[in-house]
């Protein structure tokens, strides 16, 4: 079964889309080296499998051009630090806490990018954010400085308590963002658990300060074929965002900017075996031009 899994990672992406620009990309990352690539990707309690760590490397050996990549449900640091080895020595982890519990963590591509340490922020608030406080990475590239905030909302929908706490999360970490990066790049990332189309939106905070605030990924939550465009296809519904701030609008408007959902489970013989071995959701990508 390895093997066969092995095999299809180097087909292409079978996915056929209504809209170009947000269509999926066989590569992942860009082949502009003046595009910031990153990723979110939520990998489900990893690793979930004992072949989850070779299979993810395939997947990210075939990944062109990527910068960042921004984890969440990390169970192990080992693990963590493994893949980053066998990715190369430009790649270097950092996980939030070492523990079994499934920490946000980085993998940084030190070929591209320069930055200092990751950091939490709003710990005082950590009931409100799943006590998974948000884990910061200041970066620079090509000369310009990107404040990249990894962010695991609480889940689910069993009670109100749990939208409330979404709802001020996004309120929280909207006033930090004011407050401490206000005229910086930010780009936010991460497992929201939450929709950006339903009504009553706990996204609110942000949806409706469209002159400082943009979801890059909304064109591809609007979509009606959610299975070719949602990250979290099996519920369905579309749960892991990517937020940039005003400072990078006009840069995300050029042509070779981007922002996709990555179609890693076609890479597999069906759903079933990539949510096996790697994850019960799908990476999200912004390719943003900086030059």
């Amino acid at each position: 079964m390895s093997k066969i899994i092995l095999k299809t990672i180097f087909l292409f992406f079978l996915s056929s889309c209504a809209d170009d620009t947000i269509q999926s990309n066989p590569t992942g990352g860009s082949n502009n080296i003046n595009n910031l690539d990153v990723i979110t990707w939520n990998l489900q309690n990893f690793p979930k499998n004992s072949q989850t760590k070779s299979q993810l490397i395939a997947l990210i050996n075939q990944l062109e051009g990527i910068d960042i990549i921004a984890l969440q449900e990390i169970e192990s640091s080992i693990h963590l630090n493994s893949i980053a080895s066998f990715l190369g020595q430009n790649w270097i982890a950092y996980r939030y806490e070492n523990s079994d519990y499934g920490e946000l963590s980085y993998l940084i591509n030190i070929d591209t990018v320069d930055f200092q340490s990751p950091y939490s922020i709003l710990n005082g608030q950590e009931y409100f954010f799943a006590y998974r406080p948000p884990y910061v990475l200041e970066i620079t590239f090509n000369n310009e400085l990107f404040v990249i905030i990894n962010i695991h909302f609480k889940c689910c929908d069993d009670s109100n308590q749990d939208s409330y706490r979404r709802e001020q999360a996004s309120i929280l970490l909207h006033n930090y963002i004011q407050n401490n990066f206000n005229n910086d790049n930010v780009i936010v990332v991460g497992d929201f658990n939450d929709d950006l189309i339903d009504s009553n939106n706990v996204f609110e905070v942000f949806l409706n300060d469209s002159e400082n605030y943009l979801f890059a990924d909304f064109p591809m939550a609007e979509q009606s074929a959610y299975w070719d465009y949602w990250s979290f296809p099996t519920w369905p519904s579309h749960l892991d965002h990517i937020l940039i701030t005003s400072e990078l609008f006009d840069e995300y408007n050029i042509d070779d900017s981007y922002c996709r959902t990555l179609l890693m489970d076609d890479y597999f013989l069906d759903w079933d075996q990539y949510d096996l071995y790697i994850s019960d959701h799908r990476p999200v990508i912004l390719s943003i031009n900086i030059n």
